[in-house]
């Protein structure tokens, strides 16, 4: 870790109560510790959202990252939470943004967005498309998942020339040398197609914050200048709300 910079975690589900991830104060308290722990120095809160007909209490998720806040500012004045949203695709995701029912990442102009694994390309190029004509930076969450982008350079090469990003979680990235899917990441980052990473951390058990761990492995397979420009060159840009 670069001295007082820290790592992004750009995907988390560490807000109690709201989603499939922590459970309660205690277990968000572990999560930010562990995190912090793991060299993180900015995590942004991505719960789910899921359904255009149920609109989310968004002033509860700000609340809720105001107190994470807090606790992570108790562990260390450098740590910082920040609220977004891992949005499920749809048509007529800008209004929905424009009407407070869907959050960006840190109130910028970049967008995480889910996308079904069986989703078609057709669908997912048509959605990346309307969300970048209307300003926002998609940033495609898990890639690795989509099964219409994972090994298809030509249709990641489109996404990114189009403006989007891509996500990708540490635990994918864990695997070794003869591990397909890191070996396709690992290429992928080479060539500057990967942007970001995200923990995608639910817990301190099954899916808890391991942003070292696999920071340490990439730093074993990958040029060190390759690993610091996805690190903190996208970190920076990111933080100080400018596309890549």
């Amino acid at each position: 870790m670069m001295e007082n910079i820290g790592y992004l975690d750009l995907h988390s589900h560490i807000l109690p109560e709201i989603d499939d991830g922590s459970k309660d104060w205690d277990m968000t308290e572990g999560m930010l510790q562990a995190a912090y722990r793991q060299g993180v120095r900015t995590i942004v809160a991505t719960p789910h959202n899921y359904q255009e007909d149920v609109k989310q209490d968004n002033g509860r998720i700000r609340d809720l990252c105001r107190r994470a806040e807090e606790l992570a500012q108790m562990i260390d004045s450098s740590f910082h939470v920040l609220p977004g949203n891992e949005v499920l695709y749809r048509a007529g995701i800008p209004a929905e943004v424009e009407a407070g029912h869907v959050l960006t990442l840190g109130d910028s102009a970049y967008l995480l967005v889910e996308f079904f694994p069986s989703e078609s390309y057709t669908r997912i190029s048509q959605g990346l498309r309307e969300l970048v004509g209307y300003g926002y930076y998609p940033v495609i969450a898990h890639m690795e998942r989509v099964g219409a982008l994972f090994g298809n350079e030509k249709r990641i090469s489109e996404v990114v020339e189009m403006g989007c990003y891509l996500q990708v979680n540490c635990q994918s990235l864990m695997g070794g040398f003869f591990d397909r899917q890191s070996s396709v990441l690992r290429k992928l980052i080479q060539n500057r197609k990967i942007h970001f990473l995200g923990s995608d951390c639910h817990n301190l058990s099954g899916r808890p914050p391991i942003m070292e761990d696999c920071v340490k492995r990439l730093y074993q397979k990958l040029p060190k200048d390759c690993v610091e420009r996805l690190l903190y060159g996208n970190q920076e840009q990111f933080l100080s709300k400018k596309c890549i």
